[in-house]
């Protein structure tokens, strides 16, 4: 079942990633994280239901693959919950992140916290598309925190974040 939906993901992401214009060097290295972070029409129903149960399912270009990577192996403490998978369904949502999050070539940012898996809302790109945003912005109750992508990018769950969509609200 794994192959299918691979083959599905690749045929869904052939065209899909165009790289940003926000390009990182660090030491030397060109890093781009897609500008286009559509949500692959292919991406498994596990991965929609199980990470958007208790937020949305962030679309896997946010992070690089080795930051995925340390959210599924940390599961059991996944910010405070126990957010455990039966093993078939945390494969296919492994699986899906890997493939999907390839095109983020940007270094994995550790979280601030020890042991905590990285957060989206920390990384260095983040912080610096976000510099505007003031902390009284942040602290409405209409945004929540900054966690709440949907808040402001009415498409985050398709992976739109086009800042001329921004409406940060009241």
């Amino acid at each position: 079942m794994r192959i299918p939906i691979l083959t599905l993901c690749a045929l869904s992401l052939a065209g899909g990633f165009a790289l940003a214009d926000d390009d990182h060097h660090h030491g030397g290295k060109k890093y781009k994280r897609p500008k286009q972070l559509a949500v692959p029409l292919s991406a498994p129903k596990v991965w929609t239901a199980e990470c958007g149960s208790c937020h949305i399912a962030y679309p896997p270009g946010l992070l690089p693959p080795a930051a995925w990577k340390q959210q599924m192996d940390t599961l059991k403490h996944h910010y405070g919950s126990n957010a455990t998978l039966d093993k078939t369904d945390e494969q296919a949502i492994r699986d899906f992140l890997a493939f999907a999050s390839q095109a983020n070539r940007l270094p994995l940012e550790p979280s601030p916290k020890a042991g905590e898996p990285p957060r989206i809302t920390t990384t260095r790109w983040f912080i610096r598309k976000h510099d505007e945003v003031t902390a009284e912005q942040w602290r409405r109750k209409s945004v929540g925190s900054k966690a709440n992508c949907q808040a402001c990018h009415a498409g985050a769950e398709k992976g739109d974040f086009d800042d001329d969509r921004v409406q940060i609200p009241r």
